[in-house]
């Protein structure tokens, strides 16, 4: 894709998230009481002034639209006044870094009520003197500098977490905007690197994976997505079979069965998307790889077919077992009746594994039934209520031919019967597949912000 898009102009709405959080906030919090959070703070690398490279904390983002750091926001919950702080920057550490933004343009972008500089936050808290502060992390207060000491008493780190990871798992219509544009262009990065790998195999070049990861980086970079929502997965070969492999740093081999699976995901204003594709380095799929991949495509459009509200995912990772066992008995890996392979659960050799939005496993509400752990990444099939309308998920099904895996399960004497070992000697050489989409569950089904191409012949047309 040589052509620039230019970036959605959809507007950070700060009043409309910091709404949806109250409602979930007891009501005798709210007389009297604030709510602070204080947003990320830049490090430097070791024993240097070296910075590191920095990302905005999420529930800060979510409450004020800001992805610079040294920000702090306070709200009056009765009047549902807003105070963004900013950091006073000295006249000196401006000559590094440059001249603030005016407060004018603060007050527009992010739709704030008043703007404060943080060396005045301390005397403010004592002229507004809350009965209650409701925060997220104590980590993130510093007493001595921003918070009265007499106020430690004061701080109520129960209900903020909760308020607010249930009203980031429906999604507003501005906020949907961002995260379908950067699943496309993170889509149209997947297409570079299916089309560059191909270019580079009929040019007898061989590549390294580190070069597709800067590629991806750079079509996504070149579309307004500069940060990327986690750490690429470039896996060639038999690092195909590692799910969070990240060293990216191998030359990809060039036979007939290898695969590179690429899991990346672009992010744009903090919202990001999660995106894999796996495809031939030799532009043409095997029979063993294409036997494979297929199976994880079936799965995966089961699934996708019947997402809708009021359906539970744990219905569909189950669904994807049951694809998966019955399909590896048909090709032979597995050996027996489907019921007791699923029971034994013998298919986790093979297969062993979201939600999106301003975190790549994006979060949901633990005191208001929602999940039994509301920590980011949490299994997705242990949600407690139905998908609903709104919700922005992954479905990423996979197989994967993992040495340490496979040996765990087939050395052990209980289960060694139920693995044809030739078969998976077979299928083995092809590292592992997986295909994940990023989707937005409708009012009557999903709208599948993914568009880089999954069905084989069409991988394979573009790499030609």
């Amino acid at each position: 894709m040589n052509k620039t898009i230019f970036p959605v102009k959809e507007k950070i709405n700060t009043r409309e998230h910091y709404l949806k959080v109250k409602q979930y906030l007891p009501p005798a919090k709210i007389a009297g009481g604030i709510l602070y959070h204080r947003g990320g703070t830049t490090h430097t690398r070791d024993d240097t002034d070296v910075e590191l490279d920095f990302r905005q904390e999420s529930n800060f983002a979510y409450l004020s639209g800001v992805e610079a750091a040294g920000f702090h926001i306070v709200i009056v919950l009765e009047t549902d006044t807003i105070y963004l702080v900013r950091p006073d920057i000295p006249k000196m550490e401006q000559l590094w870094k440059g001249i603030p933004e005016p407060d004018a343009a603060l007050l527009e972008r992010y739709s704030v009520d008043h703007i404060l500089l943080d060396t005045q936050l301390k005397q403010f808290l004592h002229h507004l003197e809350p009965t209650v502060i409701l925060t997220l992390d104590i980590t993130n207060i510093d007493h001595d500098i921003y918070i009265p000491i007499a106020f430690e008493k004061r701080i109520n780190r129960d209900h903020l977490k909760a308020a607010i990871h249930e009203a980031r798992l429906i999604k507003f219509p501005w906020e949907i905007s961002l995260l379908r544009y950067a699943a496309q262009m993170s889509s149209h990065a997947h297409m570079s690197l299916m089309s560059y790998c191909g270019q580079k195999y009929r040019q007898g070049q061989r590549i390294n994976e580190a070069e597709l990861e800067a590629r991806f980086r750079w079509i996504c970079s070149k579309n307004g997505l500069s940060r990327q929502c986690y750490i690429p997965i470039i896996a060639s070969g038999p690092r195909a079979a590692v799910l969070h492999y990240t060293n990216n740093d191998k030359l990809i081999p060039n036979n007939q069965h290898a695969l590179v699976l690429a899991d990346a995901g672009g992010e744009y204003r903090c919202y990001g998307s999660d995106v894999t594709r796996t495809f031939p380095v030799s532009t043409r799929f095997s029979d063993e790889a294409k036997a494979i991949y297929d199976i994880v495509l079936k799965a995966q459009n089961a699934v996708l077919a019947r997402l809708k509200p009021g359906v539970f995912w744990k219905d569909m990772h189950d669904l994807v077992v049951h694809i998966l066992c019955n399909e590896l008995v048909k090709i032979g890996i597995l050996v027996g009746e489907e019921e007791e392979l699923l029971q034994l659960g013998v298919y986790r050799a093979f297969y062993f594994h979201g939600n999106v939005g301003l975190d790549c496993h994006d979060v949901g509400g633990k005191d208001t039934n929602i999940m039994e752990n509301t920590r980011k990444g949490f299994p997705l099939h242990l949600l407690q209520k139905p998908l609903d309308e709104n919700m922005v998920i992954t479905v990423e099904p996979g197989l994967y031919f993992n040495n340490v895996s496979i040996d765990a399960w087939t050395k052990n004497p209980d289960y060694k019967r139920y693995f044809d070992m030739e078969k998976i000697d077979q299928y083995r050489v092809i590292g592992g597949v997986r295909i994940e989409d990023t989707v937005l569950i409708t009012r009557d089904g999903i709208e599948n912000f993914t568009i880089a191409p999954k069905q084989t012949q069409d991988i394979e047309a573009l790499m030609h």
